[in-house]
């Protein structure tokens, strides 16, 4: 009989709606009942495409014993984490307060007040019956230590990021990037551990660094990086689409989920490596994911999908790795001779005797060859048990999509791309802008959160940079007005994670530090600063210079603060403003400029808002480079704009 969770919209929790506990979705009904019979709440947090969250429902939650004895104990509520980043972003705060790494599926322990008192992530069947058995045993017969250690890890979650991070020193940019230079691997790529994950946001940081500080070191690091990353089995070398991390220290061995937000932001850093080196193997990676994105992960109103699962007939990764035997049927001697090459396959395999598809990019290489190989692999691919895809639209990753595709059109200058973003924004704008209360999920009930406004301004400036049409700015600006009314809190010069149209928790969160996703403030500080400039508006820049004052308090860990660190290097090499005024739109130009690496710049064409510097625009083309208001003598070439920027800045 289903449960609770089967009347959820949630594909995650209708994944767990027949198993055989009690579950309950977050909500009046669960908390009610928890304070009625005074029960234990076992919060279970997750999301549908995550491996371990699959494995501990097969072992556990589907256990007829396990599920007897949490029913008939504890109150069960399940969390889509992805549906609630709220409700996930404080309860994870708790488990790391208590001293455990966090992780999914995340479950944690709360007295019926909401207060956590003990958590973990992946438990085996032995582990939970155990830990459920102990806790009901402690909680019966000592409860005030419950209490007592319940509200201490309630203090430490509403203690304030000043009290929890601030320093005494403030930060330098050299001594963050040296610590940061230690950590990296600089023989396989990224940062020396054991898993490696993409961390996009962190080598766009580094990247503009390094172009503007002449660090030839830090480059050709962030270069390996990339290549080691599009060359190893992180990356579906068929179809195109990057998976969640490597288990490996070489990015060999993947966790298979694909994520719509990390190949947003791999697409960004991607076009930005082609721009500034144009190498022939970044543009077509960026192809293939994008027609990756198109063909499995987008609706018919251009809506993009959330995520696609790990897992395939019951089996990690399934899907997607191969038999030696099985390859060599498929493909003729010479075919087989070459893949071996192109695709590093051997035959003692890379995951329990399988093959994971890798990849060489040889000195004299055939392209058409090549995409035989990828071509008849696929047909055979394709005719497997597919992972499923979770259809959610989130209008954060919506978002953060929509700007790793229009970055790759500013890049290459492939019209498809810009037609493929155009009608991502229609439809942000048509099912999302125009309801009365900004929605976090297409058909969803769950109102936006600071991270959804944040990531969507962020999306529609871009949209303004890209096209120059007035229209996506105006959107920005009615979004960041919206935005200050609902996050913003005077007191700690911040935003908020959750504003008044949100649910009420035991605390309201300010996320700061910069994970896989850029911190929702750290994008809204992007905002004010780009937002200020173009608009001359005296609000903007005044939240944004006092958030700069929080900042310096804040820094002290590159890896973590890394999109705080590349927008305040931003404003400090002071960002060009290009204004182009001409007798009518030339769209060649605005593609010309968006072409080159410049992240920090703002163009402006005809249409700059209450622009100082409008004189002889009868003029065919002129063009001012300016800086904080202060503009050069016109240009009136590209060739001369190109040549002024470049004089001013390292490159390569």
């Amino acid at each position: 009989m289903p449960n609770k969770l089967s009347a959820e919209k949630s594909y995650y929790l209708q994944q767990h709606s027949k198993n055989p506990i009690n579950w309950y979705p977050w909500g009046k009904e669960a908390l009610y009942k928890s304070k009625k019979e005074n029960k234990i709440i076992i919060l279970s947090i997750g999301y549908s495409s995550c491996h371990w969250c699959h494995v501990m429902e097969k072992e556990s939650f589907q256990n007829t014993s396990i599920s007897k004895f949490m029913n008939d104990n504890f109150i069960s509520i399940k969390v889509d984490r992805e549906e609630r980043p709220d409700i996930d972003n404080l309860y994870m705060e708790a488990l790391q307060c208590m001293g455990i790494q966090g992780g999914w599926p995340l479950n944690i322990f709360l007295l019926p007040n909401l207060k956590p008192f003990y958590g973990g992530t992946y438990f085996n069947p032995n582990q939970w019956y155990s830990v459920l058995n102990n806790i009901l045993d402690a909680y019966t017969s000592n409860r005030k230590e419950f209490t007592k250690s319940s509200e201490k890890f309630t203090k430490d979650l509403k203690k304030s990021h000043r009290e929890k991070y601030s320093s005494e020193n403030e930060f330098s940019i050299k001594t963050l990037v040296n610590e940061i230079k230690i950590k990296f691997d600089y023989e396989e790529g990224g940062v020396d551990r054991v898993q490696k994950f993409p961390m996009p946001s962190l080598w766009n940081s580094l990247l503009f660094y390094s172009y503007n500080n002449n660090d030839k070191e830090i480059f050709n690091h962030i270069s390996n990086t990339v290549d080691k990353i599009i060359e190893g089995g992180i990356y579906d070398q068929l179809k195109g689409g990057f998976y969640r991390y490597a288990t490996d220290k070489k990015w060999r061995i993947p966790h298979f989920e694909k994520m719509l937000y990390d190949n947003g932001q791999l697409l960004e850093l991607l076009s930005n490596m082609y721009s500034i080196t144009k190498k022939n193997r970044f543009k077509s990676i960026i192809k293939d994911t994008i027609n990756w994105v198109t063909d499995e992960m987008t609706n018919n109103l251009g809506g993009f999908y959330s995520s696609i699962d790990a897992d395939s007939e019951g089996k990690e990764g399934e899907y997607y790795l191969w038999e030696y035997d099985e390859i060599k049927n498929i493909l003729n001697n010479k075919e087989l001779k070459l893949a071996k090459k192109i695709f590093k396959i051997s035959l003692s395999g890379d995951l329990k005797h399988k093959i994971i598809l890798k990849r060489k990019y040889l000195k004299f290489e055939i392209k058409e060859e090549t995409n035989d190989l990828k071509r008849k692999l696929l047909k055979v691919r394709e005719l497997r048990i597919k992972p499923v895809i979770d259809k959610k639209i989130i209008l954060s990753w919506n978002s953060i999509m929509l700007k790793g595709i229009l970055s790759s059109y500013q890049a290459t200058g492939n019209e498809k791309y810009l037609s493929i973003a155009t009608k991502n924004a229609n439809f942000i704008k048509n099912q999302f802008l125009k309801k009365k209360n900004l929605k976090r999920i297409y058909k969803s009930k769950v109102n936006a959160f600071l991270e959804d406004y944040a990531h969507t301004i962020s999306a529609f400036i871009k949209l303004f940079e890209t096209t120059q049409k007035i229209e996506y700015l105006d959107i920005a600006r009615d979004l960041l007005e919206d935005s200050i009314k609902l996050f913003y809190d005077k007191k700690n010069k911040m935003f908020y994670f959750s504003g008044p149209n949100n649910e009420k928790l035991l605390t309201n969160k300010i996320e700061i530090f910069d994970n896989v996703i850029p911190s929702s403030n750290s994008v809204m500080f992007n905002n004010l600063l780009i937002l200020g400039k173009i608009y001359n508006d005296k609000l903007y820049i005044n939240l944004y210079n006092e958030m700069t004052k929080k900042l310096k308090k804040y820094l002290n860990n590159y890896e973590f603060m890394s999109n705080w660190i590349f927008i305040n290097e931003l404003n400090q090499k002071m960002i060009n403003e290009i204004e182009i005024r001409d007798v009518s739109y030339n769209h060649k130009i605005t593609k010309e400029i968006n072409s080159w690496y410049l992240p920090n710049k703002i163009l402006m064409y005809n249409n700059r808002p209450f622009s100082s510097y409008t004189k002889n625009e009868n003029l065919k083309l002129s063009i001012y480079l300016c800086r904080n208001n202060v503009c050069n003598n016109i240009i009136h070439s590209m060739n001369n704009l190109k040549n002024t920027i470049n004089s001013n800045q390292f490159g390569y």
